[in-house]
């Protein structure tokens, strides 16, 4: 009886371990396509892919320096963004012309929330994304970007 309880008890446990870590695997192929959605919607100017990333209550933000020096945070929303991936002509582009190679890092994913990094071979900036489920799908809610420095 005693094996008998262990072997339920084990049964109970790798089925709820696997049905846990293939939601996990499934969430983290939709994160991943909702981060190039967004980096590739906006250097391929399609509107379409941006929109279907971004909660519409999106924040993306910078730190910005001036040339006098003075700092300030930028503030952008989804209107912004889906504006700028219709009219992007991809000015700040290492090679316009050529494929754009993005790399997308979830660092972490708890519940309906993720933490992302998405770079490309084609912009001098990264963005740090925190990506939500939200009606089913996951969204892009919050954005901080940076420019990365350039080596001297």
């Amino acid at each position: 009886m005693k094996l008998m309880k262990s072997v339920l008890f084990l049964v109970a446990f790798m089925a709820f371990t696997l049905g846990s870590s293939a939601q996990t695997v499934e969430d983290k192929k939709a994160i991943k396509e909702t981060a190039l959605n967004y980096i590739e919607g906006y250097f391929h100017n399609d509107v379409e892919r941006m929109e279907k990333a971004l909660h519409p209550e999106l924040v993306k933000r910078s730190v910005i320096k001036t040339k006098e020096g003075m700092e300030f945070v930028i503030n952008l929303g989804a209107t912004y963004m889906i504006m700028r991936t219709a009219s992007n002509n991809n000015r700040h582009a290492a090679n316009p012309e050529g494929p754009i190679e993005s790399v997308v890092e979830i660092y972490d994913v708890v519940g309906n929330a993720a933490t992302v990094k998405v770079s490309t071979n084609q912009y001098s900036f990264i963005d740090y994304l925190h990506v939500a489920k939200y009606k089913d799908e996951w969204k892009i809610i919050n954005v901080l970007w940076t420019d990365v420095p350039k080596e001297e």
